[in-house]
This record gives structure tokens, sequence and C-alpha cells, in this order.
């Protein structure tokens, strides 16, 4: 890792010596007993910084502590688009705290700001009080604004009488105005991106100007268009990328082979999804003499392709990854290589990295070696494919009567594999994953649960052991390289999870929270009860981020203390430098500065490209989702709920569609959001509403622009005491 600066250092020591309420002297001799001598002025420049900064406040007693020390806090400002706001702490302790009208400050939506907290008594009413209702609510105000968000923005434009202006489809921004000279050429209902040049004030209304247009804000198309400008995703390729991309060759030259392992007579295979496209594993078996097996995963060798420093590497590099979502793909390397010379298409040559695992009979991993290959795939199976032959459907076992014996061995390694991941204690947590359907213009059609059969698992379980088999090897070495890193949990998000399970009749003591076995003991219970399927989701919201890092740092999920990614270079820019560094391994080179500095960029902006992606693809399904259950206005329709807020219950349809039910839809009663409990509690009816509840739903509302899906309760669901 590069070294802190010597002013991250003094930061980081001011924050720990500034636990509770304490003066400047108190700071410096709480420094210099950590043996860090500072001057005076260093240490007042920095404090004033983190004060600009909301880390800490200043008393006018020029006394110095954290915003909670002084009744405050720092968050996210989330507007409502109702008039008031929720802030979100953004120290993950505590629930949202509550903005009335009037007491933001002119904060915008996403703004990081600094509030006092105090607590506002719920107003009395006549009748028995509960125990749950008689809680105080945290309201707060604005105090400062820390951060604004974004300067670039995405919505319609709209007409407000003569005047042009900017509108947001959440409502949660105010309209801005935009200038004819400001518009470029977007017309009113066109979907754009806005530069906000002016937020307002007292006297004049926030102004703008276009920087792109979508087309029309009505089609999903420009609405995910939109998202992905938000997210920094970028779909067309510059055209230095496209040129060099042209110059390579689309086939496998017999010069590219030279030196490479021959492995073009041997049975491998790919296993992809049916409609996939980019084919960058393929695998084989094989039994040694000595009874143990041999695994082949063979993986695209994109390296041979994308060198260091090109044109190709330099975009690859930023965008990080490829982006999914319904029927789509922004990919990380143009077409011409993830679809063709890099794809392990069948019946062609093809350049890969070989890695063969000597596995025994009970999956002890006895071996690891790496060679640069020249492969042929034999056949491109489909999950589907091979889930039949596994359970000997005769139609698809006599298309490939050769490869049957050979699936079915690969299926009992598989799931010898698992068994041993499992003991070591990884998680499993099982969470269903939606699939949206789309018919042959690319309209969402359905949507599905993602089924995962014994083909998946065996994919996945042969990829994990590549993958730990690589980041060990290149430890053992002292290779710089780029690992995929899991880290422990926060003990205190576990404890809320622990309380959440007691409520579903589970007994997890803290002694157990370190325990991961006994965490999926409860996962496990909870695989064939439809009520408690909110559990492992809010297990995962417990855990920590998986992230990439230069350092070795173990994946807690996985139970692996060595882990990254080999296994997807067409899609994720880590495993294309991972291939990188295991050549230079391979030729006897040893680590640089240079690579270690350049494995610590990747990781960071990798991390950052993922989240993006991710963040966009979870963004742009609501959309199709939304746009698919349009047609549904009106009908009922059965769930559970999945998640309670202070303004709403989120519930999940058996096809795995969530939307709200807001609290200002519920006519019936007073409710009482009981953020220990995650329930809404009915003062009068009594009625309670928690996780994992069987609940009957009306659709409201469902809007492919917004993704935004609202239910109300059916009467009989909303009248029940």
């Amino acid at each position: 890792m590069k070294a802190k600066t010597k002013e991250a250092v003094l930061r980081e020591l001011i924050l720990q010596s500034t636990q509770t309420i304490c003066t400047p002297d108190d700071i410096i001799r709480a420094l210099n007993k950590s043996g860090t001598h500072a001057k005076h002025t260093e240490i007042v420049r920095v404090l004033a910084q983190l004060v600009d900064e909301g880390y800490l406040m200043r008393a006018r007693s020029n006394r110095y502590g954290k915003p909670e020390a002084f009744g405050c806090a720092a968050g996210t400002f989330c507007a409502t688009g109702r008039g008031y706001a929720f802030v979100r702490p953004e120290n993950g302790e505590g629930p949202d705290i509550f903005i009335p009208p009037h007491k933001d400050l002119h904060a915008w939506h996403g703004d990081r700001v600094l509030i006092r907290i105090r607590q506002e008594q719920p107003p009395r009413r006549r009748g028995k009080q509960t125990k749950s209702a008689a809680k105080s609510r945290q309201e707060g105000e604005v105090l400062r604004i820390l951060n604004e968000t974004r300067d670039e923005i995405t919505g319609r434009i709209v007409m407000r009488g003569k005047m042009t202006v900017f509108h947001d489809d959440s409502g949660k921004l105010p309209e801005i105005v935009v200038s004819k000279k400001h518009l470029m050429d977007a017309h009113p209902g066109d979907r754009v991106a806005l530069k906000v040049l002016f937020r307002g004030n007292e006297k004049y209304l926030p102004q703008g100007t276009v920087m792109k247009i979508f087309g029309s804000g009505l089609t999903v198309q420009s609405s995910a268009d939109a998202i992905l400008y938000e997210h920094g995703i970028t779909v067309p390729f510059p055209q230095a990328v496209l040129d060099e991309t042209n110059s390579l060759p689309m086939f496998v030259r017999e010069e590219d082979w030279k030196g490479r392992l021959d492995l073009r007579s041997k049975m491998l295979f790919t296993i992809d999804g049916d409609s996939a496209k980019d084919f960058d594993d393929a695998v084989s078996l094989e039994t040694l003499p000595n009874g143990h097996y041999r695994l082949g995963v063979h993986i695209a060798d994109v390296s041979y392709y994308v060198k260091p420093g090109s044109p190709l590497d330099q975009e690859a590099y930023n965008r990080g990854t490829s982006v999914y979502y319904a029927d789509q793909v922004v990919p990380m390397l143009p077409l011409p290589l993830s679809n063709g010379i890099c794809s392990l298409n069948p019946g062609v040559n093809r350049l890969a990295f070989s890695a063969f695992i000597e596995l025994g009979k009970d999956g002890t991993r006895y071996s690891a070696e790496f060679h640069h290959s020249v492969i042929c795939s034999y056949a491109r199976l489909t999950y589907n494919q091979v889930n039949k032959m596994l359970t000997d459907d005769w139609q698809e076992c006599n298309l490939h009567p050769d490869l049957v014996p050979v699936l079915k061995e690969m299926n009992a390694l598989a799931k010898t594999l698992h068994e041993v991941r499992m003991r070591r204690g990884a998680l499993e947590l099982n969470i269903p994953e939606a699939v949206v359907l789309c018919d042959r213009d690319g309209k969402a059609c359905g949507v599905e649960k993602r089924e995962r059969g014994d083909s998946e698992r065996l994919i996945e379980e042969f990829m994990l052991i590549a993958n730990e088999a690589v980041a060990e090897t290149l430890y053992r070495h002292r290779m710089p390289t780029v690992y995929r890193v899991h880290e422990d949990p926060d003990p205190e998000k576990l404890r809320i999870f622990a309380k959440q399970a007691r409520l579903f009749g589970y007994r997890l003591s803290d002694k157990d929270l370190a325990d991961t076995h006994q965490l999926q003991r409860v996962l496990d219970q909870t695989a064939d009860d439809p009520e408690q399927q909110a559990l492992p989701t809010l297990l995962l919201r417990s855990l920590a981020r998986a992230r990439y890092a230069p350092e070795c740092l173990g994946h807690y999920g996985l139970a692996a203390k060595f882990y990254l990614h080999f296994t997807s270079p067409i899609r994720r820019y880590p495993d294309l430098v991972v291939h990188r560094m295991l050549t230079r391994m391979l030729d006897g080179e040893q680590g640089t500065r240079e690579l270690t500095e350049f494995c610590e960029d990747a990781s960071i902006q990798s991390t950052v490209r993922e989240q993006a992606a991710a963040e966009a693809e979870r963004d742009i399904e609501k959309l199709y989702m939304a746009d698919y259950m349009s047609q549904f206005i009106g009908h009922p329709f059965d769930g559970f709920i999945s998640g309670i807020t202070s303004f709403g219950v989120y519930v999940q349809l058996d096809n795995l569609v969530e939307g709200m039910v807001r609290l200002d839809t519920m006519h019936n009663d007073w409710f009482e959001y009981d953020p220990d409990k995650m329930t809404l509690f009915g003062k009068h009816t009594g009625q309670n509403y928690h996780l994992g509840m069987r609940v009957n739903v009306t659709l409201v509302n469902a809007s492919g622009t917004t993704g935004l899906i609202d239910f109300i309760f059916t009467p009989d669901e909303d009248s029940v005491g």
C-alpha cells in the first residue's frame, strides 16, 4: 500500500483522540502520548478542516468533539418530494432522522449535511398507548450543507406556462429553470442530463444548462440511458479503441500459439446461460493414475490481445467491468474481442490461460499449475442442457453421449468441493434473483425467479477453486496483484441481525455471531419458509461489501484465506490484471514498486466501477420491472413484507417484484414505527406489520420511466384488527 501522508495520519489520530469533548491542549497531549509530535499550527489547521468537513464540531468554548457528542450528526439528505425529508446518518447507527418542512436549509436530495437532533414526542391520542407507540422519534434540523450533490442530474424538460424547466421524475429535487440558450435542441418531454449552474436563493429560482439529450422521456430506454450516464457508464467506444480493435486478427494464427501448451485435442467445453454471447471459461476433467482428479479451468487469454497502456487497455481500465441489464450489455471490451477472438466459441482455435488443479476424491487440493495454451472447445453447452443431462434426459444425453460420464463425474466433484467449503465456514445466502424477460423488441414481457441447478453450482465451484489456487500461488511468490477481499462484518451490525433473527424464533448469542456455521444454520432453516425470506437479505446487509484490494485480506463469505478473480477477463478488469501478474510470475519476474502501485490504483478504480455498475444494473432492472407491471394496475397480488421503514412497507411479490405501501395510504389507523423490532404498529386497531408477513396488496402505480411501484393494502388487509 502507498504510505499514508503525514496529514492523513494526523487526521486519524485527532479523530481517535476526540472520542469525548476536549480542548486543543487535550488533543496535543494525546498526540504526544502516542509518539506523534506535530506543530501547533498543523494541529489547528487539521482541526479546522475536520470541522469544515463535518467530522468534528467546535463549541464556543474552543472545545472539539464528534457531532454525536453535541447532539448532532452528519449524514445524507434524503428528500421525499412531500415537503419533509430524512437524513441517513453516515456512522450507520440508528434509524433515519426525520427532517420536518422548513428545517432543511434548502438542502437537495443527496447532499451531505450536518444536522442537530432532538427527541420529538409523538402526539397524544385517546386510548391506550402502547410502549412502542410511546417511543419518541428523532427529528432533526439541517445546520449546514457539507457537500453538495453532483452538479449533473437527469430528468425531463417540461413547460410551466411560458417558462421551460427541468423536472426530476422522483420529485425529490426542485424544478430548475432552463433558458433558451441553454436548451441545446431539447424539446418539452425530452429526457436530458442537466448541469446545475445556480442552486437558487430566496429571490431567484435554480438555473441549469442541458448537457445531453436522451430522447423522449416516456420510454424505458431513454431512462436507462440516463441512469448509465449518471453512473459514468459510456456505451460507444472511442475511435482509437475501435481502430486498435480493427487492427487485431480475428482468428488465431499459428504464430500466436508458439510456446503454448497445445490442448486442442482435449475434451473441454463451455457451460453458460442460454443467451450468453461471450464465453470466457471452459472446463475439463481427467482421472490421474494415483486416483486423483486433474481439473482443468481454461480462461480466455485476453491479456495476449489487450496490451498494457494501449487504448484498449486504458478504456478497459476506465470501464472496469461490463454492465448487464435486461437483454442488453455495455461491454468492457469491443464486441469483436468479447464475442469474437477472445470468446471460447466451439470448434475454433482460441488462446487460453489454463489452470490445472490436482484434487483428491475428498476435495483436497494437492497442487496447481498454470500454462498459456491453445484450445478448441469441443461443445458449447447451456446450463439447462447440462441440468437435463445430469438427470438422464434421453434427448439431451443422445446429443452428447460422450459428455454424459464426464459431466456426472464433474457434478460429483463439485458437490464434494461445496461440502468442503461449507465445512470450513463459508456462507450460502441463497437469495433468489429475478430475471427480466424481454421480447424481440427489447420490451419486458415477464419477470421470473432465476433457478440454479447442479450445472450452475458445478461451474461456480470450479471457478472458485481456480480463483483460490491462483491467489495462493501469487501470494506465495510475493507477486503484486489485485485480490478480491471480503472483510469481517461489523459486530454491531451482526448483533442487529441477531435481534431480528430472534423475532423469528432463532437464538443467536454474541458467541454464535463469531461462528459462520451458526449463521448458516439459521440460513438453512429459512430456505423453505416464505415468511422468513427477509432474513438472508438482512444478513447480507449486515456484511461488509466485497471489494478489490492489493493486499490478501481473505474472503469472509467464502471462508477463504486466499481469493481473487481470475476467471472472467472479458468482463472484469481485475481478472485481466491477475493474468498479467501470473504471466510475469511464470516468466520468472519479481514484483516491483511500479507494479505494486499499479495494482493499488487498479483496485480502487475497479471497486468504484463495480459499485457504479451494480447500482446502474439495479436501477435499470427496476425500470423494466415497473414497465412490465404497469399492465396490471388495479390487480390484486399476494406477497410478503420484505422491508419496513418509517414511511412505509416494502412488499415483494412471488415473482420478486418489489413495491411500496406508503404510510400515507394506510388510512384506517395511526401507525408507529418501531426501528428495533422493524414493525409498524396500529395504535387503535392493534394491527402489527412485521417482516416476512404475508399480505394482500393492489397495484396502483408502476412507472417504466422512474422504476417506482406503489401498492395499497387491499380493503380486507387494511382493515384487519
